[in-house]
């Protein structure tokens, strides 16, 4: 691989300035229906990271919901649908925003959001 460019480094952002999305299947649903997201920027990631881990319970319950809000461009969605969603839905479109947006395959979200529930689970377990 030669020199990085700028666009190897920066998300693609259209003429009015906003991130251009991007129609990507979601591989862990049936039929690997698609859906258009956008990456969420570094500051994005890391605030949802934040809450997701150090927040409180109410807190971490919406860092889901902040990242589908943040990242799905189509089909829109409104806050009470986020939050009416369903659960199997909601991973496989955290995962593809996760993905794109961390340069990594849905696979690999996968396998690392199951080692940081397997992570939590002993450290639960290592408390009691």
């Amino acid at each position: 691989m030669g020199e990085l460019t700028k666009n190897d480094l920066v998300f693609t952002r259209g003429q009015d300035g906003a991130l251009i999305s991007q129609e990507v299947a979601l591989e862990n649903i049936e039929g690997n229906p698609t859906v258009k997201i956008i990456p969420l920027t570094r500051g994005k990631l890391q605030e949802i990271y934040a809450i997701a881990t150090n927040g409180t319970p109410e807190e971490k319950a919406k860092a889901d919901n902040d990242v589908i809000k943040n990242g799905l461009v189509s089909p829109k969605l409104t806050e009470q649908e986020i939050e009416d969603i369903k659960p199997q839905m909601a991973l496989a479109i955290v995962q593809s925003i996760l993905a794109i947006s961390l340069g990594i395959s849905q696979k690999e979200v996968e396998a690392k959001t199951k080692e940081q529930l397997i992570l939590q689970q002993e450290y639960q377990l290592k408390k009691k």
